[in-house]
């Protein structure tokens, strides 16, 4: 796992695990064309790149900052000729729901795979993912290979056979795939990659950089507050907090603000992550999902208990570990339990939920140079076990497993931490440890 690996191995090796990646979307068919969570992405890219952050908010039909349109329209302006259509088509069905109702013909105009365009006049032909802004999506997973790599690297990790093990882990990771291939989420692989590298810088005592990096992450999903919890109780001083958080703070208004100018109202409600208008009392086969409450609540919950829950483990984390939280091991296990806090108390089950946890995983198992079987294994029974589960067991049933799943990745990040020694009664509490500096690598 820690055997070195010449650059000239390593590049082909990162362009294999590309070409994986890509092979596996194109196995599952490419990203369906029939789901809304695509358009809330790819019609307010085509608004930014066209200037009109007014329109960019109000086709953001999902409570998503704007982080991943803004990242991206670049990329549409400068490719436009070839990825400038933010819908394409291939030959899936359309969901038998959209095909009932008074809004059936809304949803096949706007979603119509290739088949119906023949029946549907008026039309151009729609290209096939690949030659829309569909393969934009390829970014967010490359940001998460860079995050991945720039963390291993920083834990003294790098440039061995366990890093190209890594990038090939992370290709074959279902949640990664299922990002863009069922609910087309690429702005989560961009939050956890940049995460990922936050992390890496941290351990670096890097803090401006580690702002920076967590600032980018939030902007393209809220959940990226909750490793920088994290990484916050890390920091030896709160002046190294402050370098965090004000830079952090400052990335996050410089991308909201031409939004909220220009749209204040759709723009808070994005950033909310709680907007869900016309929902009622709806039950999922979650602990949180089964109450018999307004969605909305359900969503409060499900967003704020998680912060208030990492928070705490980060305060007992701190108070466990003192400096020692910057070595790699501790800083990563706090950052995944901080993580599984989102699932212990989420209000449904879809399969990128698992993406976050999933990858820092196996972060820590290669950081540990040790063979992936914990994460591997944790991966395959969330993504295959329990979503067969799920369709055999009753509701509730299904949410004692999905409970007991989420605490599996909460209990391994705490005992992470739990294994660091605590400092001496007469050792350095706030300092950094000279020997705990983390490896260079030549």
């Amino acid at each position: 796992m820690t055997t070195s690996v010449p650059a000239a191995v390593r590049w082909p090796g990162y362009l294999c695990a590309l070409v994986l990646f890509v092979l596996i979307l194109f196995a599952r068919g490419g990203p369906n064309p029939a789901e809304t969570d695509a358009h809330a992405v790819t019609y307010p890219t085509t608004a930014i790149a066209n200037g009109q952050f007014r329109t960019a908010e109000q086709d953001t039909l999902v409570p998503n900052p704007p982080g991943y349109p803004l990242l991206t329209a670049p990329l549409l302006i400068v490719f436009h000729r070839w990825v400038a259509s933010p819908r394409w088509c291939d030959d899936k069905a359309i969901p038998t729901i959209l095909h009932q109702g008074p809004g059936s013909l809304f949803f096949r105009t706007l979603l119509m795979p290739c088949a119906d365009q023949i029946v549907l006049p008026g039309h151009a032909p729609l290209p096939k993912w690949y030659r829309s802004q569909a393969i934009l999506a390829l970014s967010g997973w490359l940001v998460l290979e860079i995050g991945a790599v720039a963390l291993l690297r920083s834990a003294g990790r790098g440039r061995s056979i366990g890093e190209l093990a890594l990038v090939l882990c992370l290709a074959a990771l279902p949640a990664a795939s299922d990002t863009i291939v069922q609910s087309f989420h690429p702005q989560d692989l961009m939050s956890v990659g940049f995460s990922l590298a936050a992390l890496s810088q941290a351990i670096r005592r890097r803090w401006i950089a580690v702002g920076l990096l967590f600032g980018v992450a939030f902007l393209c999903k809220q959940f990226a507050l909750l490793p920088l919890l994290a990484v916050l109780a890390a920091a030896p001083h709160w002046r190294d907090r402050a370098r965090m958080l004000v830079p952090a703070a400052g990335i996050v208004i410089l991308g909201v603000a031409p939004f909220y100018l220009a749209d204040s109202v759709d723009t808070m409600r994005a950033l909310s992550g709680v907007y869900a208008q016309g929902a009622g009392v709806t039950r999922t086969s979650t602990a949180l999902g089964l109450l018999g409450i307004a969605e909305v609540p359900k969503l409060e919950l499900a967003r704020d208990t998680p912060i208030l829950a990492s928070a705490g483990l980060a305060l007992w984390a701190w108070w466990r570990a003192r400096a020692r939280l910057l070595e790699p091991v501790p800083l990563i296990g706090l950052a995944i339990a901080c993580l599984a806090t989102r699932l212990v108390f989420e209000v449904s089950i879809l399969e990128y939920y698992f993406l976050a946890v999933g990858a820092s995983l196996l972060v820590l198992d290669f950081v540990l140079a040790r063979p992936p079987l914990w994460s591997v294994g944790w991966i395959v029974v969330t993504r295959y076990g329990l979503t067969s589960f799920d369709t055999r067991a009753s509701a509730g049933w299904t949410a004692v497993a999905f409970m007991a799943l989420s605490l599996v990745p909460l209990v391994v990040g705490v005992v992470q931490v739990r294994t660091v020694r605590p400092p001496a009664p007469n050792g350095p509490r706030g300092g950094v440890v000279r020997h705990l500096t983390p490896v260079r690598e030549p």
